[in-house]
């Protein structure tokens, strides 16, 4: 901690959140390695564990559905807390949670309605032998009512990353993980498994229970003079952090068009059964880039307050770190392959599967491609920066499912899917890396021309 001490405020608060969110998902990353056999486990074939990856994967989109308010929350109270600014910070936190809440309300029964009458096993390309309608109809409601809760109690994360506390969004999210280890493991041991429903019920628990406890200690503690509270709800402020957000939700949206569909395509191009091996191989390859956005994720404050005090030779030298750090990466992971298939047999013992190292290169490429975007977008986000961000993840957006179709059908498998999200990333980190420079570089003159004026 003296070593952390000798950097700058800012600096010390970005190290100190890696070294702590290090910490937390170097224990996540067993328990999700311990997960993937206990799932296999768990259910009876691939298809359901397939349709089960499918249902969290499809249903978490709708997180993206908060219009931004969350990431609007954590750039306007970055900036109040930093000016000490009480009664701004209250009526922003206030307002986030009352406007949010109403959406929620709203969006819970027409979606709850909707889910009813969805033809799911149609829609998941899955028999009535595998799963009935009934008991996929009744576990994808309970995971939407779960993801409703969430769209209110996430909140409290947003406000976290303004704290510079992001290592507490990944405690929680480790919390998550073990639960629905525990259970399932349990389950395996004890209990009937393969019960899609009963682990439905426990997903909604662990996911939401860890995020209510977590509000109550923060508005009871730190933050107890910014409790939410209807009398300090004002439209204005949730239409102002409406309209700061409202540009994160049109990225966020295209973020989840470009990167959180490759499992609902294969599903729906190949069938679910393919999904288990895509989620093994990328359960691996993405520790690469789950690991550097522990680096990403407390920069995006940090950025956003080095910002207001016109320090862009520190986000300059912060974006020249993260670059290197993700060349890095991406050797240290191409040097990994030769021992793959031995990390596969002591993970998965007797559901071990035979690799392709043309799959692993693949798989290897994208996740490089990922990590840059990543750098690309917490450097961006930090300075409110999001027009050419909007434009530029359209592009891939628009690219993102013909590429699939296309390439799915040329090469046969599932990885086509990978193929066209790398592709689909490209134009965002060309485009991107090249405006950052240019335009770090202009401030940094800017800069330095008005201290020589003053």
């Amino acid at each position: 901690m003296n070593i952390i001490k000798k950097f700058s405020n800012t600096t010390s608060n970005v190290i100190f959140n890696i070294i702590n969110s290090v910490l937390v998902k170097g224990i996540a990353i067993i328990v999700a390695f311990l997960t993937i056999p206990a799932y296999i486990k768990y259910f009876d074939n691939n298809v359901t564990l397939g349709i089960w990856f499918t249902i969290l994967s499809v249903l978490s989109w709708i997180l993206n559905f908060d219009l931004g308010i969350g990431n609007g929350l954590r750039n306007r109270i970055v900036t109040t807390l930093a000016q000490k600014q009480e009664e701004k910070t209250k009526k922003y936190i206030s307002s986030a949670y009352i406007f949010l809440l109403i959406i929620a309300v709203i969006v819970s029964i027409i979606t709850c309605s909707l889910s009813l009458i969805i033809p799911w096993n149609n829609v998941f390309n899955v028999s009535n032998t595998d799963v009935s309608s009934a008991d996929l109809t009744f576990a994808i409601t309970i995971v939407l009512l779960s993801i409703m809760l969430q769209f209110i109690l996430r909140i409290i994360s947003s406000i976290l990353y303004a704290l510079q506390l992001a290592f507490i969004p990944n405690m929680l999210s480790l919390l998550t993980s073990i639960i629905l280890l525990i259970f399932v493991m349990y389950s395996n041991a004890y209990l009937a498994n393969h019960n899609i429903i009963a682990l439905s019920l426990v997903y909604l628990l662990a996911v939401n229970l860890p995020l209510l406890i977590t509000t109550l200690v923060i508005f009871k503690n730190r933050l107890r003079a910014f409790r939410p509270s209807i009398h300090f709800f004002d439209f204005d402020y949730a239409k102002d952090t409406l309209k700061t957000g409202s540009a994160f939700l049109g990225l966020q949206l295209e973020a989840m068009i470009i990167n959180n569909t490759s499992i609902f395509l294969i599903t729906w191009l190949l069938g679910s059964i393919y999904v288990v091996e895509y989620n093994i191989y990328f359960k691996v390859f993405s520790l690469v880039s789950t690991v550097f956005s522990l680096i990403t994720v407390p920069i995006w404050s940090a950025v956003t307050k080095a910002q207001s005090e016109q320090n862009y030779l520190w986000v300059k030298k912060t974006i020249r770190v993260l670059q290197l750090i993700a060349i890095i990466f991406s050797v240290v992971q191409l040097m990994m392959l030769p021992i793959m298939q031995f990390l596969f047999d002591v993970w998965l013992k007797e559901n071990s599967i035979n690799v392709d190292y043309e799959i692993m290169i693949l798989f290897s490429i994208e996740q490089s491609v990922v990590i840059w975007s990543g750098i690309c977008a917490s450097i961006c986000n930090g300075l409110n920066e999001l027009r050419l961000q909007f434009i530029l993840m359209t592009i891939g957006a628009i690219l993102i499912v013909p590429l699939a179709i296309v390439f799915t059908g040329i090469l046969g498998g599932y990885y086509g899917v990978v193929l066209a999200h790398t592709i689909a990333l490209l134009p965002y980190c060309i485009g991107q890396t090249i405006w950052l420079e240019k335009y770090i570089s202009k401030n940094i003159i800017k800069v330095k021309k008005e201290a020589i004026l003053k």
